[in-house]
């Protein structure tokens, strides 16, 4: 019983983060302002996208947890229902990874420019710098998880740049179609592919 309650507990906690997350979105993080033209795209995914990310794994997250209660119940009597933690809590760490995918997408402002294709990278902190993909990317790896869950495969792309820094771009901000100039073109470099359980950037 007292396990029960401490899960349903955690439970609590975590749809509050949830709907916590949901709100928080809604609110502006910059003030940096750049002239958009044909030739300027910034990579960034709407609210509405990143609102329909957080449902669709909040259902994944759902599935989890009933999961994980019905191999608590279970396993008081038949020890095999244990076998079934493992996915339980994969399901249910899907919302972490959401969350970090998210925070790192908002923490920083992207715009592609086409034509010299070059990447202007801003940070909340007031940092920024210029990559001009031709010249200054020393490497890109992808790292995507091992499946889809619900429609929704987490991702992301690291760019190294030749003075050793490094971009993280989430495979979420590819959702948007207006950005795909921008991830077509990465996609013709050569890159070192990794496939992870857990994608955490």
């Amino acid at each position: 019983m007292v396990k029960i309650l401490i899960i349903l507990a955690l439970v609590a906690m975590l749809i509050f983060s949830i709907v916590r997350k949901l709100k928080l979105l809604g609110n502006s993080v910059y003030s940096t302002s750049i002239a958009q033209s044909s030739d300027v795209i910034e990579i960034k995914a709407p609210l509405s996208l990143y609102k329909s990310l957080v449902q669709k794994t909040l259902v994944t997250v759902v599935i989890g947890i009933a999961l994980l209660l019905a191999t608590i119940i279970l396993a008081s009597k038949f020890k095999i229902a244990l076998l079934m933690l493992p996915i339980s809590l994969y399901l249910i760490a899907q919302f972490f990874i959401l969350n970090n995918h998210i925070k790192i997408a908002r923490d920083q402002r992207l715009f592609y420019h086409v034509k010299n294709n070059e990447l202007e990278v801003y940070y909340d902190n007031d940092n920024k710098y210029k990559i001009n993909l031709l010249n200054d990317t020393k490497s890109i790896v992808e790292v995507k998880s091992v499946q889809r869950n619900n429609g929704v495969l987490f991702g992301y792309y690291k760019l190294v740049t030749s003075s050793n820094q490094s971009v993280y771009i989430p495979y979420i901000l590819r959702e948007n179609q207006q950005t795909m100039p921008f991830f077509d073109k990465l996609e013709l470099f050569e890159r070192e592919i990794e496939t992870k359980l857990f994608p955490i950037i």
